[in-house]
Protein backbone atom coordinates (compact mmCIF):
# COMPACT_ATOMS: atom_id res chain seq x y z
CA UNK A 1 0.00 0.00 0.00
CA UNK A 2 2.92 2.37 0.44
CA UNK A 3 3.31 5.34 2.78
CA UNK A 4 -0.34 5.21 3.92
CA UNK A 5 0.09 1.67 5.29
CA UNK A 6 -0.67 1.19 9.00
CA UNK A 7 1.29 -0.81 11.53
CA UNK A 8 -0.45 -4.10 12.52
CA UNK A 9 -0.66 -2.95 16.15
CA UNK A 10 -2.27 0.29 14.97
CA UNK A 11 -4.93 -1.63 13.05
CA UNK A 12 -5.54 -3.85 16.06
CA UNK A 13 -6.20 -0.88 18.38
CA UNK A 14 -7.81 1.59 15.95
CA UNK A 15 -11.44 0.78 16.85
CA UNK A 16 -10.78 1.47 20.53
CA UNK A 17 -9.20 4.83 19.72
CA UNK A 18 -12.18 5.75 17.56
CA UNK A 19 -14.64 4.95 20.37
CA UNK A 20 -12.66 7.00 22.84
CA UNK A 21 -12.24 9.97 20.50
CA UNK A 22 -15.89 10.01 19.45
CA UNK A 23 -17.01 9.79 23.08
CA UNK A 24 -14.78 12.72 24.01
CA UNK A 25 -16.02 14.85 21.10
CA UNK A 26 -19.54 14.51 22.45
CA UNK A 27 -23.16 14.15 21.48
CA UNK A 28 -22.98 15.40 17.89
CA UNK A 29 -20.14 13.04 17.00
CA UNK A 30 -21.67 10.01 18.72
CA UNK A 31 -25.09 10.59 17.12
CA UNK A 32 -23.48 11.23 13.74
CA UNK A 33 -22.21 7.62 13.81
CA UNK A 34 -25.82 6.36 14.01
CA UNK A 35 -26.06 2.58 14.31
CA UNK A 36 -22.38 2.21 15.22
CA UNK A 37 -23.30 3.25 18.77
CA UNK A 38 -27.12 2.98 18.74
CA UNK A 39 -28.63 0.05 16.79
CA UNK A 40 -32.09 0.43 15.26
CA UNK A 41 -35.08 -1.06 16.99
CA UNK A 42 -36.87 -3.76 15.03
CA UNK A 43 -39.11 -2.42 12.23
CA UNK A 44 -37.83 1.17 12.66
CA UNK A 45 -37.78 3.12 9.40
CA UNK A 46 -35.33 5.96 8.64
CA UNK A 47 -37.57 8.73 9.96
CA UNK A 48 -38.50 7.00 13.22
CA UNK A 49 -34.85 6.03 13.81
CA UNK A 50 -33.77 9.65 13.37
CA UNK A 51 -36.33 10.68 16.00
CA UNK A 52 -35.09 7.87 18.25
CA UNK A 53 -31.52 9.19 17.99
CA UNK A 54 -32.58 12.81 18.47
CA UNK A 55 -34.43 12.04 21.72
CA UNK A 56 -31.52 10.03 23.17
CA UNK A 57 -29.35 11.87 25.71
CA UNK A 58 -25.58 11.55 25.59
CA UNK A 59 -23.89 12.79 28.79
CA UNK A 60 -20.25 13.55 27.99
CA UNK A 61 -18.65 11.96 31.06
CA UNK A 62 -15.37 11.51 29.18
CA UNK A 63 -14.69 15.19 28.48
CA UNK A 64 -15.89 16.24 31.93
CA UNK A 65 -13.63 13.66 33.58
CA UNK A 66 -10.55 14.56 31.53
CA UNK A 67 -11.02 18.28 32.11
CA UNK A 68 -11.54 17.73 35.83
CA UNK A 69 -8.45 15.54 36.20
CA UNK A 70 -6.24 17.85 34.13
CA UNK A 71 -7.51 20.78 36.18
CA UNK A 72 -6.51 18.94 39.38
CA UNK A 73 -2.93 18.72 38.06
CA UNK A 74 -2.64 22.17 36.49
CA UNK A 75 -4.07 24.06 39.47
CA UNK A 76 -0.44 24.25 40.60
CA UNK A 77 2.05 25.63 38.05
CA UNK A 78 4.55 23.13 36.60
CA UNK A 79 8.09 23.66 37.85
CA UNK A 80 10.55 23.93 34.94
CA UNK A 81 14.27 24.22 35.59
CA UNK A 82 16.16 24.75 32.32
CA UNK A 83 18.74 27.02 30.65
CA UNK A 84 17.57 30.59 30.04
CA UNK A 85 17.22 30.04 26.29
CA UNK A 86 14.77 27.16 26.81
CA UNK A 87 12.77 29.16 29.37
CA UNK A 88 12.60 31.97 26.82
CA UNK A 89 11.31 29.60 24.11
CA UNK A 90 8.85 28.09 26.61
CA UNK A 91 6.74 31.25 26.32
CA UNK A 92 5.90 30.04 22.78
CA UNK A 93 7.08 26.44 22.72
CA UNK A 94 5.42 25.55 19.39
CA UNK A 95 6.33 28.70 17.48
CA UNK A 96 2.60 29.21 16.92
CA UNK A 97 1.73 30.99 20.16
CA UNK A 98 1.22 27.99 22.48
CA UNK A 99 3.04 28.27 25.81
CA UNK A 100 4.77 25.29 27.42
CA UNK A 101 2.15 25.30 30.19
CA UNK A 102 -0.69 24.96 27.66
CA UNK A 103 1.31 22.37 25.72
CA UNK A 104 1.67 20.29 28.89
CA UNK A 105 -2.04 20.67 29.63
CA UNK A 106 -2.92 19.39 26.14
CA UNK A 107 -0.51 16.48 26.57
CA UNK A 108 -2.07 15.51 29.90
CA UNK A 109 -5.50 15.51 28.29
CA UNK A 110 -4.30 13.32 25.43
CA UNK A 111 -2.43 10.96 27.75
CA UNK A 112 -5.52 10.43 29.91
CA UNK A 113 -7.69 9.97 26.85
CA UNK A 114 -5.54 7.75 24.64
CA UNK A 115 -2.49 6.79 26.66
CA UNK A 116 -0.30 7.34 23.58
CA UNK A 117 1.07 10.41 21.76
CA UNK A 118 4.26 11.93 20.41
CA UNK A 119 6.41 15.07 20.35
CA UNK A 120 8.47 16.07 17.32
CA UNK A 121 11.40 18.41 17.95
CA UNK A 122 12.06 20.54 14.87
CA UNK A 123 13.44 23.97 14.05
CA UNK A 124 13.17 26.91 11.71
CA UNK A 125 16.18 29.03 10.75
CA UNK A 126 15.71 31.01 13.96
CA UNK A 127 14.70 28.56 16.66
CA UNK A 128 13.78 25.05 17.76
CA UNK A 129 10.16 24.20 18.60
CA UNK A 130 7.91 21.31 19.65
CA UNK A 131 4.98 19.79 17.72
CA UNK A 132 2.49 17.43 19.36
CA UNK A 133 1.01 14.39 17.58
CA UNK A 134 -2.04 12.38 18.60
CA UNK A 135 -2.05 8.60 18.66
CA UNK A 136 -4.10 8.46 15.44
CA UNK A 137 -1.42 10.48 13.62
CA UNK A 138 1.38 8.01 14.44
CA UNK A 139 0.34 5.48 11.81
CA UNK A 140 3.43 3.36 11.20
CA UNK A 141 6.84 2.66 12.71
CA UNK A 142 9.75 0.28 12.42
CA UNK A 143 13.50 0.38 13.00
CA UNK A 144 14.70 3.94 12.24
CA UNK A 145 11.39 4.94 10.60
CA UNK A 146 8.34 6.80 11.97
CA UNK A 147 5.38 7.81 9.77
CA UNK A 148 3.08 10.67 10.84
CA UNK A 149 -0.24 11.55 9.25
CA UNK A 150 -0.82 15.31 8.95
CA UNK A 151 -3.14 17.80 7.27
CA UNK A 152 -2.22 20.94 5.35
CA UNK A 153 -4.23 23.79 3.85
CA UNK A 154 -4.58 23.62 0.06
CA UNK A 155 -5.70 26.71 -1.88
CA UNK A 156 -7.68 26.59 -5.12
CA UNK A 157 -5.71 27.63 -8.20
CA UNK A 158 -7.91 30.59 -9.08
CA UNK A 159 -9.27 31.54 -5.66
CA UNK A 160 -7.00 32.01 -2.63
CA UNK A 161 -10.06 32.14 -0.36
CA UNK A 162 -11.18 28.68 -1.43
CA UNK A 163 -9.35 26.38 1.00
CA UNK A 164 -9.52 22.69 1.84
CA UNK A 165 -7.69 20.46 4.31
CA UNK A 166 -5.66 17.76 2.58
CA UNK A 167 -3.72 14.81 4.00
CA UNK A 168 0.03 14.39 3.82
CA UNK A 169 2.46 11.98 5.45
CA UNK A 170 5.67 13.00 7.20
CA UNK A 171 8.26 10.22 7.13
CA UNK A 172 11.04 10.51 9.71
CA UNK A 173 13.91 8.15 9.08
CA UNK A 174 17.62 7.45 9.32
CA UNK A 175 19.01 6.84 5.83
CA UNK A 176 21.63 4.35 4.73
CA UNK A 177 24.39 6.81 5.66
CA UNK A 178 23.07 7.16 9.21
CA UNK A 179 21.65 10.64 8.63
CA UNK A 180 18.25 11.92 9.79
CA UNK A 181 15.97 12.81 6.86
CA UNK A 182 12.38 14.10 6.69
CA UNK A 183 10.30 13.15 3.66
CA UNK A 184 6.89 14.68 2.92
CA UNK A 185 4.47 12.61 0.83
CA UNK A 186 1.38 14.05 -0.87
CA UNK A 187 -1.36 12.52 -2.98
CA UNK A 188 -1.25 13.70 -6.58
CA UNK A 189 -2.91 10.88 -8.53
CA UNK A 190 -1.08 8.54 -6.20
CA UNK A 191 1.24 9.12 -3.26
CA UNK A 192 4.51 10.69 -4.34
CA UNK A 193 7.51 12.31 -2.66
CA UNK A 194 6.81 16.05 -2.43
CA UNK A 195 9.81 17.24 -0.40
CA UNK A 196 12.94 15.87 1.27
CA UNK A 197 14.82 17.68 4.05
CA UNK A 198 18.07 16.86 5.88
CA UNK A 199 17.90 18.86 9.15
CA UNK A 200 21.25 19.85 10.64
CA UNK A 201 22.56 20.80 14.08
CA UNK A 202 25.36 23.38 14.00
CA UNK A 203 25.95 22.41 10.38
CA UNK A 204 26.10 18.70 11.13
CA UNK A 205 23.54 16.07 10.15
CA UNK A 206 21.54 14.47 12.97
CA UNK A 207 22.13 10.79 13.65
CA UNK A 208 18.87 10.14 15.55
CA UNK A 209 15.20 10.91 15.04
CA UNK A 210 14.23 13.84 17.34
CA UNK A 211 10.87 12.35 18.26
CA UNK A 212 9.62 11.41 21.73
CA UNK A 213 6.82 8.84 21.84
CA UNK A 214 4.75 8.23 24.98
CA UNK A 215 2.75 5.05 25.41
CA UNK A 216 1.37 4.24 28.84
CA UNK A 217 4.28 4.51 31.25
CA UNK A 218 6.89 3.86 28.54
CA UNK A 219 8.64 6.02 25.97
CA UNK A 220 7.84 4.01 22.84
CA UNK A 221 5.33 3.78 20.00
CA UNK A 222 3.57 0.51 20.84
CA UNK A 223 -0.15 1.04 21.57
CA UNK A 224 -1.50 0.60 25.07
CA UNK A 225 -5.02 0.31 26.49
CA UNK A 226 -6.60 3.80 26.69
CA UNK A 227 -6.85 4.65 30.42
CA UNK A 228 -10.53 5.61 30.22
CA UNK A 229 -11.65 2.69 28.02
CA UNK A 230 -13.97 1.20 30.65
CA UNK A 231 -15.51 4.59 31.29
CA UNK A 232 -16.03 5.11 27.54
CA UNK A 233 -17.84 1.78 27.12
CA UNK A 234 -20.05 2.47 30.15
CA UNK A 235 -20.82 5.96 28.85
CA UNK A 236 -21.92 4.55 25.47
CA UNK A 237 -23.99 1.87 27.21
CA UNK A 238 -25.73 4.58 29.23
CA UNK A 239 -26.42 6.43 25.95
CA UNK A 240 -28.19 3.37 24.55
CA UNK A 241 -30.22 2.94 27.74
CA UNK A 242 -31.12 6.62 27.64
CA UNK A 243 -32.36 6.21 24.06
CA UNK A 244 -34.74 3.43 25.13
CA UNK A 245 -35.88 5.41 28.17
CA UNK A 246 -36.61 8.60 26.21
CA UNK A 247 -38.28 6.55 23.47
CA UNK A 248 -40.57 4.95 26.05
CA UNK A 249 -41.32 8.25 27.77
CA UNK A 250 -42.22 9.85 24.46
CA UNK A 251 -44.89 7.31 23.63
CA UNK A 252 -46.25 6.72 27.13
CA UNK A 253 -46.38 10.35 28.26
CA UNK A 254 -48.42 11.68 25.33
CA UNK A 255 -52.20 11.60 26.00
CA UNK A 256 -53.85 9.01 23.70
CA UNK A 257 -57.69 9.08 23.58
CA UNK A 258 -59.81 6.01 22.85
CA UNK A 259 -63.53 5.58 22.03
CA UNK A 260 -65.63 2.39 21.80
CA UNK A 261 -69.09 1.79 20.42
CA UNK A 262 -68.90 3.98 17.30
CA UNK A 263 -68.20 3.45 13.64
CA UNK A 264 -64.48 3.16 12.95
CA UNK A 265 -64.79 5.64 10.07
CA UNK A 266 -66.20 8.38 12.29
CA UNK A 267 -64.20 11.59 12.61
CA UNK A 268 -63.81 13.03 16.11
CA UNK A 269 -62.22 16.34 17.04
CA UNK A 270 -60.65 17.08 20.41
CA UNK A 271 -60.81 20.56 21.93
CA UNK A 272 -62.86 22.97 24.00
CA UNK A 273 -65.01 23.81 20.96
CA UNK A 274 -65.93 20.19 20.22
CA UNK A 275 -68.38 17.77 21.88
CA UNK A 276 -68.77 14.03 21.38
CA UNK A 277 -72.28 12.58 21.27
CA UNK A 278 -71.98 8.81 21.49
CA UNK A 279 -74.91 6.86 19.95
CA UNK A 280 -74.88 3.95 22.38
CA UNK A 281 -75.17 4.09 26.17
CA UNK A 282 -72.56 1.34 26.39
CA UNK A 283 -70.03 3.42 24.47
CA UNK A 284 -66.97 4.51 26.36
CA UNK A 285 -64.33 7.23 25.95
CA UNK A 286 -61.14 7.93 27.86
CA UNK A 287 -57.34 8.18 27.74
CA UNK A 288 -54.88 5.31 27.61
CA UNK A 289 -52.48 5.35 30.53
CA UNK A 290 -49.16 3.57 30.93
CA UNK A 291 -49.00 1.50 34.14
CA UNK A 292 -46.13 -0.92 33.53
CA UNK A 293 -42.74 -1.13 35.28
CA UNK A 294 -40.58 -1.01 32.14
CA UNK A 295 -39.61 2.65 32.39
CA UNK A 296 -38.70 2.30 36.07
CA UNK A 297 -36.29 -0.48 35.15
CA UNK A 298 -34.69 1.75 32.51
CA UNK A 299 -34.46 4.67 34.94
CA UNK A 300 -32.77 2.38 37.46
CA UNK A 301 -30.34 1.18 34.79
CA UNK A 302 -29.39 4.78 33.95
CA UNK A 303 -28.66 5.53 37.61
CA UNK A 304 -26.66 2.32 37.99
CA UNK A 305 -24.51 3.19 34.99
CA UNK A 306 -24.07 6.75 36.28
CA UNK A 307 -22.79 5.27 39.56
CA UNK A 308 -20.43 2.93 37.68
CA UNK A 309 -19.04 5.87 35.72
CA UNK A 310 -18.44 7.72 38.97
CA UNK A 311 -16.46 4.78 40.36
CA UNK A 312 -14.46 4.62 37.12
CA UNK A 313 -13.33 8.21 37.47
CA UNK A 314 -16.22 10.48 36.53
CA UNK A 315 -16.74 11.70 40.10
CA UNK A 316 -17.76 15.10 38.76
CA UNK A 317 -20.98 13.50 37.53
CA UNK A 318 -21.78 11.59 40.71
CA UNK A 319 -25.10 12.68 42.18
CA UNK A 320 -25.36 13.55 45.85
CA UNK A 321 -25.46 10.42 47.95
CA UNK A 322 -28.53 9.67 50.05
CA UNK A 323 -26.35 7.99 52.67
CA UNK A 324 -22.95 8.74 54.13
CA UNK A 325 -20.05 7.36 52.12
CA UNK A 326 -17.46 5.81 54.40
CA UNK A 327 -14.02 7.37 54.62
CA UNK A 328 -12.54 4.08 53.36
CA UNK A 329 -14.83 4.09 50.30
CA UNK A 330 -13.84 7.68 49.52
CA UNK A 331 -10.15 6.81 49.91
CA UNK A 332 -10.37 3.79 47.60
CA UNK A 333 -12.30 5.72 44.95
CA UNK A 334 -9.90 8.66 45.05
CA UNK A 335 -6.86 6.37 44.99
CA UNK A 336 -8.26 4.64 41.89
CA UNK A 337 -8.63 7.97 40.11
CA UNK A 338 -5.25 9.20 41.34
CA UNK A 339 -3.41 6.08 40.13
CA UNK A 340 -4.55 6.72 36.56
CA UNK A 341 -3.73 10.40 36.88
CA UNK A 342 -0.32 9.86 38.46
CA UNK A 343 0.62 7.51 35.61
CA UNK A 344 -0.32 10.15 33.03
CA UNK A 345 1.50 12.90 34.95
CA UNK A 346 4.74 10.91 35.24
CA UNK A 347 4.67 9.95 31.54
CA UNK A 348 4.12 13.54 30.41
CA UNK A 349 6.75 14.78 32.86
CA UNK A 350 9.35 12.37 31.47
CA UNK A 351 8.38 13.03 27.85
CA UNK A 352 8.54 16.82 28.20
CA UNK A 353 11.90 16.64 29.97
CA UNK A 354 13.37 14.53 27.16
CA UNK A 355 11.88 16.79 24.46
CA UNK A 356 13.31 19.92 26.11
CA UNK A 357 16.72 18.23 26.37
CA UNK A 358 16.72 17.51 22.63
CA UNK A 359 15.53 21.06 22.02
CA UNK A 360 18.42 22.42 24.10
CA UNK A 361 20.93 20.35 22.12
CA UNK A 362 19.55 21.77 18.88
CA UNK A 363 19.78 25.27 20.31
CA UNK A 364 23.38 24.65 21.31
CA UNK A 365 22.83 25.30 25.02
CA UNK A 366 23.78 23.12 27.97
CA UNK A 367 22.55 22.75 31.52
CA UNK A 368 20.31 20.54 33.61
CA UNK A 369 16.65 20.27 32.64
CA UNK A 370 14.07 19.25 35.22
CA UNK A 371 10.30 19.12 34.84
CA UNK A 372 8.06 18.61 37.87
CA UNK A 373 4.28 18.44 37.60
CA UNK A 374 1.86 18.56 40.50
CA UNK A 375 0.84 15.22 41.97
CA UNK A 376 -1.13 16.63 44.91
CA UNK A 377 -4.59 16.58 43.38
CA UNK A 378 -6.57 17.68 46.43
CA UNK A 379 -7.35 21.38 46.69
CA UNK A 380 -8.00 21.15 50.42
CA UNK A 381 -6.12 23.97 52.09
CA UNK A 382 -4.54 23.66 55.54
CA UNK A 383 -7.09 24.39 58.28
CA UNK A 384 -6.68 27.20 60.77
CA UNK A 385 -6.46 24.60 63.54
CA UNK A 386 -3.67 22.67 61.81
CA UNK A 387 -1.85 25.91 60.99
CA UNK A 388 -1.92 26.91 64.68
CA UNK A 389 -0.64 23.46 65.70
CA UNK A 390 2.18 23.64 63.15
CA UNK A 391 3.15 27.11 64.30
CA UNK A 392 3.21 25.96 67.93
CA UNK A 393 5.32 22.90 67.12
CA UNK A 394 7.82 25.04 65.22
CA UNK A 395 7.98 27.76 67.84
CA UNK A 396 8.53 25.19 70.60
CA UNK A 397 11.30 23.49 68.65
CA UNK A 398 9.25 20.34 68.02
CA UNK A 399 9.80 20.55 64.24
CA UNK A 400 12.46 22.20 62.08
CA UNK A 401 11.98 25.31 59.97
CA UNK A 402 12.31 23.10 56.88
CA UNK A 403 9.54 20.74 58.04
CA UNK A 404 7.34 23.70 58.91
CA UNK A 405 7.76 25.22 55.42
CA UNK A 406 7.24 21.82 53.76
CA UNK A 407 3.84 21.53 55.43
CA UNK A 408 3.00 25.13 54.60
CA UNK A 409 3.69 24.37 50.94
CA UNK A 410 1.62 21.20 51.08
CA UNK A 411 -1.22 23.22 52.57
CA UNK A 412 -0.74 25.79 49.77
CA UNK A 413 -0.06 28.62 52.18
CA UNK A 414 3.36 29.17 50.59
CA UNK A 415 4.07 28.89 46.85
CA UNK A 416 5.70 25.62 45.80
CA UNK A 417 8.71 27.31 44.16
CA UNK A 418 9.74 29.21 47.31
CA UNK A 419 12.83 27.74 49.00
CA UNK A 420 13.59 27.78 52.72
CA UNK A 421 16.28 30.39 52.09
CA UNK A 422 13.86 32.57 50.08
CA UNK A 423 11.29 32.49 52.87
CA UNK A 424 13.92 33.33 55.50
CA UNK A 425 15.06 36.31 53.42
CA UNK A 426 11.47 37.52 53.07
CA UNK A 427 10.90 37.19 56.82
CA UNK A 428 14.09 39.14 57.55
CA UNK A 429 13.12 41.89 55.12
CA UNK A 430 9.66 42.28 56.64
CA UNK A 431 10.74 42.00 60.28
CA UNK A 432 10.18 45.44 61.88
CA UNK A 433 13.30 44.90 63.99
CA UNK A 434 15.37 45.00 60.79
CA UNK A 435 13.98 48.29 59.51
CA UNK A 436 16.12 51.42 59.78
Amino acid sequence: MGIESKHPLYIETENKWTRVRDSFLGSDKVKEKGEVYLPKLSSQDKKSYESYVMRAMYVNAIKNTVQGLVGAVMRIEPVINAPDRILELAQDITGTGVSLKDFISNMLSEQLLMGRQGILIDRTEDRAYLSGYTTEQMTNWMDDVIVLKETYVAHALNDTYDMTYEVQYRELMIDEDGKYVVRIWRDSQGWSLWNEIYPTKVGQALNEIPFVALSGNELNLNPTQPPLMSLVDTNLSMYRTSADLEHGRHFTALPTPYVTGIDGDSELKIGSGSAWILPDSSSRAGYLEFTGQGLQALEKAVEEKRSIMASLGASLLQTEKTGVESAEAVRLRQNSESSVLVGAVLSVQEGIAKALSLMAEWEGVSGDIEVELNTDFSDTKISAQDLTALMGAWQSGGISHETFLHNMKKGEVIANDVSVEDERDRIDLQNPMNLD
